[in-house]
């Protein structure tokens, strides 16, 4: 179920280059393993804190270099918003997001370890071929709190920046349901 969670994610991603582009455009992927995907969701342990640091080495063991990935820091939020930009051949963008903290009752496998752990397989899963858009995977702090990190990301894109994003794709709360 976890490879067709990532094949999911790239085949959404190859929908919003066809049709943010002018003409028909394929996104080649190169699949990530299940045991690494198992691995990364299992990585769930510990607060917010340590998993905002998890989720910055596993965009590292990913294959996000470190030029390619920051952190903003969210007036709000104790923890900032981390980013990996996977650059394309055109000034064109699609986001890729998941908020990386939980609520403090339970773990927050599902909502939403299962949608942060799995933006490092996608980007994994599409770094090696070339692309038009530029994707930029981020993993958004304080979502429980208000969705605080996704709209001071929002609201800190320039004009130019929303005027090049052909589209946003969000993942929350994934694979609840068996695969048949």
């Amino acid at each position: 179920m976890l490879r067709l969670l990532v094949l999911f994610g790239v085949s959404i991603l190859g929908i919003m280059e066809y049709r943010a582009g002018a003409s028909a455009e394929t996104v080649e992927y190169h699949p990530v393993s299940r045991a690494v995907i198992e691995a990364r969701l299992g990585e769930y342990n510990g607060n917010d804190q340590q998993r905002e640091s998890t989720l910055k080495g596993l965009f590292v063991e990913a294959g996000c270099a470190a030029q390619s990935l920051s952190e903003q820091p969210v007036n709000g939020a104790k923890l900032p918003n981390v980013i990996c930009v996977l650059p394309g051949s055109s000034d064109k963008l699609i986001l890729v997001g998941a908020h990386y903290d939980h609520v403090a009752d339970g773990d927050g496998v599902v909502d939403n370890w299962s949608g942060a752990s799995l933006l490092p397989s996608l980007y994994e899963a599409i770094r090696r071929e070339p692309r038009k858009h530029t994707y930029i995977f981020i993993g958004f702090t304080a979502e429980e709190k208000g969705e605080v990190g996704s709209h001071f990301y929002a609201q800190h894109m320039t004009k130019e920046q929303v005027a090049a994003t052909d589209a946003m794709v969000n993942m929350d709360t994934l694979g609840l349901a068996l695969s048949h």
